[in-house]
């Protein structure tokens, strides 16, 4: 089941009473995240509270996606924030002109062929990919200002894809508490006024997708092969350095793909 699914089937269910969600993502697509969003709010409307639980990372998406819960849980070394968007066309032609292959094409608009993976990216379409990106960020800051009573002049300073500790976060009014996810879970307890032991708590978890599957095979095969890094002490074989290098990318292309080409992700959390 996917993360809307189970926020669905949370919302249906009428003996689930109050819903924790556990954000431990770096982010990943932009349109993916507010559709998440979306989704819990859906569930807030239908009178279930929802508090988030803040893993060790949740920044960019994974925080776009905690704006829309009545109070955000976090760890003090959560490495959280990462408020920006950024935008990525893959394109082949200098890989396919490596090949000796080439393409070409009489389009009847500017933009005809613009987005064709086999070809450079047009003018048109990056700034028309610009426009899109810089629309984003503005609602992304809508977003973070509405939730933490802030405005988006104020979030802006904040924001700029910098990444923040959890402590460093509580200070900046990104997240309202410090503490464990039973922390979270007594919270949301108390808001629809549950006695420390008069209830149960169900964990769930959703299942890789088909795209997550195949990244994590690959990186499986690696492992049988004995190329992904040694975990304990010195660098390995080269071809294990160059491994580490296939397993980091393989790792971000988990989170890579967006039909609009917009991303909510952090690259690279490092807490300030």
């Amino acid at each position: 089941e996917t993360t809307l699914e189970l926020l669905e089937r949370a919302r249906r269910d009428k003996a689930i009473k109050a819903v924790v969600l556990r954000v431990d993502s770096p982010g990943g697509s932009a349109f993916a995240s507010e559709i998440i969003r979306q989704a819990i709010l859906d569930l807030k409307e239908s009178g279930k509270p929802v508090v988030i639980s803040m893993g060790s990372v949740a920044a960019s998406g994974g925080y776009w996606i905690s704006t829309a819960g009545d109070e955000i849980w976090a760890a003090p070394e959560t490495v959280t924030g990462s408020i920006g968007i950024f935008g990525l066309i893959v394109t082949f032609e200098d890989s396919l002109d490596a090949l000796g292959i080439h393409t070409d094409g009489i389009g009847t608009t500017p933009l005809a062929g613009a987005f064709d993976p086999t070809r450079g990216l047009d003018e048109n379409a990056a700034a028309l990919i610009q426009t899109s990106i810089e629309d984003g960020y503005e609602k992304f800051l809508e977003r973070v200002a509405e939730s933490r009573g802030m405005t988006p002049e104020d979030v802006d300073k904040i924001a700029q894809g910098r990444v923040w500790a959890g402590e460093t976060a509580l200070e900046l009014g990104l997240v309202d508490h410090l503490g464990t996810l039973a922390d979270a879970v007594a919270a949301a307890a108390a808001r629809v006024e549950l006695a420390e032991g008069s209830y149960g708590v169900r964990y769930i978890e959703e299942r890789p997708s088909r795209f997550e599957r195949i990244i994590m095979s690959l990186k499986g095969d690696a492992e049988a092969l004995g190329l992904l890094p040694v975990r304990s002490g010195g660098h390995g074989t080269p071809y294990q350095a160059i491994a580490r290098q296939v397993a980091t990318t393989l790792d971000r292309l988990a989170w890579l793909h967006d039909p609009q080409g917009a991303f909510a992700l952090c690259l690279d959390c490092e807490a300030r």
